[in-house]
């Protein structure tokens, strides 16, 4: 055995064999998290109120409505009741589940600026969605 300078011995740690672990990883592949393609527009406009009267006439005389449309997008019926301008959330959750171009600034200022005929949008969206009359 060598010595270093300050005389100290070199001792070889003994090698303890080391076994293999494989790891494998199984992707799998189904419906994707997000839809795919280039986004689509909203199925009707904003300002189409009157397509569906009902829902505008609930829109604007049953306080409650929305608490109901959230049930309808499988949210809970509190959403509107605990969160500051849910509204502007729940747009934007449909449009991000259902491939639906804008951004949140848009959500922003549709309910800003006319929350009623935005959330008659949304309404009748996530209706058309459900009933299989608009891409889901």
């Amino acid at each position: 055995m060598e010595a270093y300078p300050n005389n100290a011995p070199i001792t070889i740690q003994p090698t303890i064999p080391a076994s293999q672990t494989i790891i494998q990883v199984n992707q799998v592949t189904g419906t994707p998290m997000m839809p795919r393609g280039p986004p689509r527009e909203w199925t009707t406009d904003v300002c189409a109120c009157c397509d569906d009267m009902t829902i505008c006439l609930c829109t604007i005389f049953v306080p409650c409505y929305p608490c109901m449309l959230a049930a309808d997008m499988n949210e809970s019926c509190c959403v509107p009741m605990c969160i500051p301008n849910a509204g502007i959330s729940m747009r934007a959750v449909v449009r991000s589940r259902h491939n639906i171009s804008g951004n949140l600034m848009n959500d922003c200022v549709a309910m800003s600026c006319c929350g009623f005929c935005a959330t008659c949008q949304l309404a009748r969206e996530v209706q058309m969605i459900k009933s299989g009359r608009a891409i889901p």
